[in-house]
């Protein structure tokens, strides 16, 4: 268990911190391009590039796409282990944008009904600092974790990439211009800031020519190997907000891999703050 943790945990606490952070796994590159696969098209040729201030003017595009007040949605999540097996989650998403720059993402898990325990609360500071808040039955108390680093055993990712991989942490250079599938899109190196915490000192991104949408996103750790993967291969437009609706996450040193799928989405519907608080985290949790 990481020494992040503020607390002694129980067993039970353990499980119920386990997917702490879905309800903003799920925006993790929110604005994102309807494509069909993944893959860098091997003719084109890169263009020596390099610049890094088209790259931050790229990003900047690339982040101006999420500029709704609040969502809500339904997902399903498919779990697919090393081992073969799977398993499917249903779970309603809600996010808000607050006035005063912070960020709130709240996950209830449907079915399966056991699942209930792993309904989560997540608060994004202005300056990017997380934390992540659980309710726990056993002993009617609430469980806090901090940092963009701890990762959650259940999915095999940080609470960093949980909620929206934090791209306004690294400093992005145009590394190149080159397609994925048929999709014409830039490629950019992105490097964490000095201070900024992250377990992926390096990035790598391509978004589309077009829109900015995203398309692909790699996480390399500080050897330099590859550890997440996220490809987008559906996207729609919402109330004229971008949202990815099909997506894949990839651990390949884990050999687990996650697959999304919007069911039902709404934008600008003028969420409740009540629906943020540890008051509604108990209710929809207590059985």
């Amino acid at each position: 268990m990481n020494k992040l943790f503020r607390l002694t945990l129980t067993a039970s606490t353990s499980r119920a911190l386990a997917a702490l952070g879905l309800c903003a796994l799920v925006v993790l590159l929110t604005a994102c391009g309807d494509r069909s696969n993944g893959k860098s098209d091997a003719s084109t040729t890169p263009a020596p590039i390099a610049n890094a201030s088209e790259g931050q003017r790229i990003i900047g595009q690339y982040l101006a796409l999420d500029n709704s007040r609040d969502l809500s949605m339904k997902l399903q999540v498919k779990m697919q282990d090393s081992d073969g097996q799977s398993r499917e989650v249903l779970l309603n998403i809600a996010k808000k944008r607050e006035a005063d720059g912070r960020r709130l993402f709240f996950s209830e898990f449907l079915s399966p009904a056991e699942e209930r325990d792993r309904n989560a609360l997540i608060t994004i500071s202005p300056q990017g600092d997380i934390e992540g808040t659980r309710y726990i039955q056993s002993n009617d108390s609430f469980a806090t974790v901090k940092g963009a680093t701890n990762e959650d055993s259940f999915f095999g990712l940080t609470i960093q990439e949980m909620v929206d991989g934090q791209p306004e942490k690294y400093d992005f250079k145009l590394a190149s211009e080159e397609n994925i599938g048929a999709t014409p899109a830039y490629k950019l190196e992105g490097t964490l800031k000095k201070g900024a915490d992250s377990r992926f000192p390096r990035v790598v991104m391509w978004l589309a020519k077009d829109n900015y949408t995203a398309l692909v996103a790699e996480f390399y750790d500080n050897k330099n190997e590859l550890n997440r993967r996220v490809n987008i291969t559906k996207s729609e437009q919402i109330n004229g907000h971008w949202l990815r609706t099909q997506y894949t996450i990839e651990n390949p040193l884990r050999k687990k891999r996650l697959e999304f799928e919007v069911k039902e989405a709404k934008f600008d519907q003028n969420l409740s703050a009540a629906l943020f608080s540890r008051e509604h985290l108990k209710k929809v949790t207590f059985k």
